[in-house]
This record gives structure tokens, sequence and C-alpha cells, in this order.
């Protein structure tokens, strides 16, 4: 039996692929797969260190109509590897007006490279959908923003509310009130979900900025999640660990698996030996942070086998491809000596899907509310087994 560490994205992304759900998701694509066996989840809770928790989801087989037993056959396990505390805590205590302050400013500090790299020859084919994604936030960030002009003019008195449309336009704080207004009313009735894009895919960029720039903050990730790794190592019998990451939680396993500073751990080097991506944002990163991933060790290179999961419409997946199109990948993190398998996942919408802002639900679209919903694991599921990464069948 191979155990598996599940790396999600950043809370504000992850309603939808809670280790429950994308363990129930297993479960599914299980019984669809052998007609004579049932599956069932137990969830426990461990520490892994004096202060870090894990959900651990373990998954059983049973002979169909046969009730369920104590020697019912362990597959598989999944422990939770929680991290978004580490990263939003600072982010989540700050008020709205500082939130915004914060997108506008990266706004503001990324467009210059956007706007280059949207002409420059390179591996990201999705420069467009950045602009437009970027355009997005600063609209968001403007909105609320505007709002700021209508409160300094409640504390003049001189103002009546009445009179408010009569104010003359030759004053700039006056028009500030009138299109900031316009621009907040605007947005909140026309952008679909308006408030939930500012609070999850903004506040993922904000916070992805801050752990780029923050060396502190990624050691005390890596230490954590080696942490749980030696815990597995300590308490399995099993050889084999697999990583399953999701958006943010890919950049957490890459970074772990090719680290800069030093070599992976031993327990890391000997027991992980399958990643599996999915939304992954590395072609972002290398496209607008491009030294992130420079220096990296290679030991892992020839140990692990690499599923990745894109979608061509999400502005964040990389397909590691020259172009953007669907297809074999064409390099990794370290150009050619570890090619992930790629595997195209697409929900087809229709032509109203720019305005939308597909580009952006699409980084939430690999799978449903429901467990047992549309979602990329069966894909995942079929994948591993070709590969011979999946021994419960």
């Amino acid at each position: 039996m191979v155990v598996g560490i599940y790396i999600s994205g950043l809370e504000h992304t992850s309603e939808n692929e809670t280790v429950e759900k994308y363990a129930a998701r297993y479960v599914k694509e299980l019984e669809n797969a052998t007609f004579e066996m049932d599956y069932y989840t137990k969830i426990e809770k461990i520490y892994y260190n004096n202060e870090q928790s894990s959900l651990v989801i373990k998954i059983f087989e049973h002979a169909k109509e046969t009730e369920k037993s104590d020697t019912d056959k362990l597959v598989y396990k999944l422990y939770d590897f929680e991290y978004s505390e580490l990263l939003n805590q600072n982010y989540q205590n700050k008020s709205l007006l500082i939130k915004n302050i914060s997108l506008f400013l990266l706004v503001l500090r990324r467009f210059p490279r956007i706007l280059v790299n949207l002409f420059k020859k390179s591996t990201y084919q999705k420069g467009g959908k950045t602009i437009y994604l970027f355009f997005m936030f600063l609209i968001m960030s403007l909105a609320v923003l505007s709002l700021l002009p209508l409160l300094i003019m409640t504390f003049d008195s001189t103002i009546a509310v009445e009179n408010l449309n009569t104010i003359s336009p030759k004053n700039g704080l006056d028009l500030a009130i009138k299109y900031g207004i316009l621009l907040t009313i605007t947005f909140i009735l026309f952008m679909p979900e308006s408030n939930i894009i500012l609070t999850k895919i903004a506040a993922e960029c904000i916070t992805l900025e801050g752990y780029i720039q923050n060396k502190e903050q990624k050691q005390n990730i890596r230490v954590n999640l080696d942490n749980l790794v030696d815990y597995i190592v300590q308490h399995e019998t099993n050889k084999k660990i697999h990583f399953h990451t999701y958006s943010f939680g890919s950049i957490i396993a890459l970074d772990t698996l090719f680290p800069i500073d030093s070599e992976p751990t031993k327990n890391i080097q000997n027991r992980v030996n399958l990643l599996v991506t999915i939304g992954a944002p590395y072609e972002f990163i290398n496209n607008y942070y491009p030294n992130f991933y420079k220096n990296r060790k290679d030991s892992m290179t020839k140990k692990i086998q690499w599923i990745n999961v894109y979608s061509l419409l999400d502005a964040f997946a990389s397909n590691f491809r020259y172009d953007n199109k669907a297809g074999e990948a064409n390099f990794g993190i370290l150009n050619n000596q570890e090619i992930p398998i790629n595997i195209n996942y697409e929900n087809n919408r229709n032509v109203f899907d720019f305005f939308a802002l597909k580009q952006i639900y699409m980084h939430e679209s690999y799978w449903d509310d429901s467990k047992s919903g549309q979602s990329c694991t069966r894909l995942i599921f079929f994948k591993m087994k070709e590969i011979g990464q999946w021994s419960a069948v």
C-alpha cells in the first residue's frame, strides 16, 4: 500500500478540493473500476510535531453485499498537509482597504513586465490572459479604493446628501466620488461573484508574491513538510509516498523536491516517487519572477514520475509546452531532465466565457462541489494505474 500527501491550494481556492473530497473522488473511481468491491473512508487526526497536525483519510475495500469489518483491506492513505495558516495570517488580519491597496500595488509592480512579456518570445503563451486577469484586479482594487473619497466626503459637514446630484464637475473630489460610486456599482452589479473572486484569486496572487519574497516563510513550510514525511516513514510500513498537489500546493511540492539551498531530505529522496500537479502555476511564476526557479537541486529528477493536469483556459495552469495547445510536455522545471506526463482537462462553456471571467474561474473548475461529481480525478486515477503507481486494483 502506498501513502499519499495531499497539498491543497490556498484556502481562498480550496472549498471544492479538501482532502476529504479528494479522497471521496478516488473512492468513486475505485468503485467504477471494480464491480465486486465497495470502498469507504475513515478519518483520523494525527500530530506530526508539537504544533502541526494532519487529517489522515484511510480508504478501505470490502466485498459487495458484506458488512464493513475490522479485517477490511486498507488500500490507500492520504495525509493532509496544511500550510495556509502560515501564509494567510498576515493577509487575513488586514482591513479591506489595506488588502485592496496591496492588490493595487501588486498590479502596478507587475504590469510593466506583463506588457513586455506579451511581446517577448518565451514558453509562456498566456500573456493575453494574464493582462486580462490583472486588468480585472485593477478594476477590483479601484472599485473599493474609490469609496475612500466618499468616506472623506462624509466628514465635510458643509455638503448635504440631498445636494449630491448638484455637485460641480469642476471639483476634483466630487468627480472622484461620482465616478467611484459608478465604478463600484458597475463592478458589483455586473461582475459575477465579484467579492468571491477578490478574496480568492487576488488573495492568492498577493500571498504568492509574499511567499516568493520571504525566504524564512518558505523554509518554515518546507521544514513542516519534511517533518510530515519523517512521521510517515516512522509510522508506515510502505516504501513509497505520493505528492498530490493543487494550485499553490504544487509550488510547495516543487520547492521541496527541487530546493535551492540544500538537497531534499534522505526520506524524501528514498520514498517520494510520484508528483501529481493540478493547475500548477509554474510558467506564470517563471515568467513574472524569472529568478525563482534558477539553481535548483536535481537529486529527484530520476526518482519521481510526474503527472500534470492543466486547462488551456486556466490563466495560471502550466502545460509545460512551447505553445498553448494540448499535448505532450516539452520541458520540466529543470528543462529536459524531468518532463511531466501531461493530462489536458477542459470544461466546455459558451461564448460569454470571456466576460464571465472563465480565465479565472477555470482555475477552480478541475472539480465541482459534489464529491461524486465531475472532476479531473478519473484521468489521474487511470494514469496512475497505467504507469504502475496504483496497485489497489
